[in-house]
């Protein structure tokens, strides 16, 4: 077990908008962070890896793995017995992404054979959770309620009235969805 944090490495998976403020927000604390992505990222003190011939490397120094991912065809599933397995023994994941990023047993198999420490889920691939299902009763599984980010009202309302500015001014507007990428 790991006591100092400066020895805990936090990656990140998907250096977009909220990877990118994690990782900003976890180097205040003394963590090292690395984190992947698609497509090259330029974040200060965060190691960058790109694309999947990079993933394998990427988690191999996970001590905590955070999923803040898109949910696209190249990423569901992506939480798999696969790469799960990549992660060092005792590693700790936490999917605050979507659902459909895990593959569900493949998490229960390797928190019961020791490979993971244990997980945090803000998300499931069935919400509401069924009553019956084994995360509820898993001992290593911490379940949020889809939480993780709270939208407030006013700052809401703010973002949505300036780009409806910018759009009928002619200027760029932020958070564009791509239809090609499927964010």
């Amino acid at each position: 077990v790991i006591q100092d944090r400066t020895q805990m490495t936090v990656c990140i998976l998907g250096l977009g908008i909220l990877g990118e403020r994690v990782a900003q927000a976890l180097q205040h604390f003394e963590y090292p962070v690395i984190g992947w992505s698609r497509t090259p990222k330029n974040i200060p003190n965060v190691k960058s890896y790109v694309g999947p011939d990079q993933l394998n490397t990427f988690l191999s120094q996970s001590t905590i793995l955070v999923c803040l991912l898109p949910l696209t065809s190249e990423t569901q599933n992506i939480l798999n017995r696969s790469t799960l397995s990549q992660l060092p023994q005792g590693a700790y994941l936490i999917n605050a992404a979507r659902g459909g990023h895990l593959v569900e047993q493949d998490l229960i198999d390797l928190l019961d054979s020791q490979h993971l420490a244990g997980a945090t889920l803000d998300v499931a691939q069935q919400e509401p959770l069924p009553a019956g299902h084994p995360f509820w009763q898993h001992p290593k599984i911490v379940l949020t309620p889809h939480n993780a980010a709270q939208s407030l009202v006013g700052p809401c309302v703010a973002q949505i009235s300036t780009q409806i500015n910018n759009m009928h001014l002619g200027l760029k507007v932020e958070g564009e969805v791509s239809q090609d990428l499927g964010y």
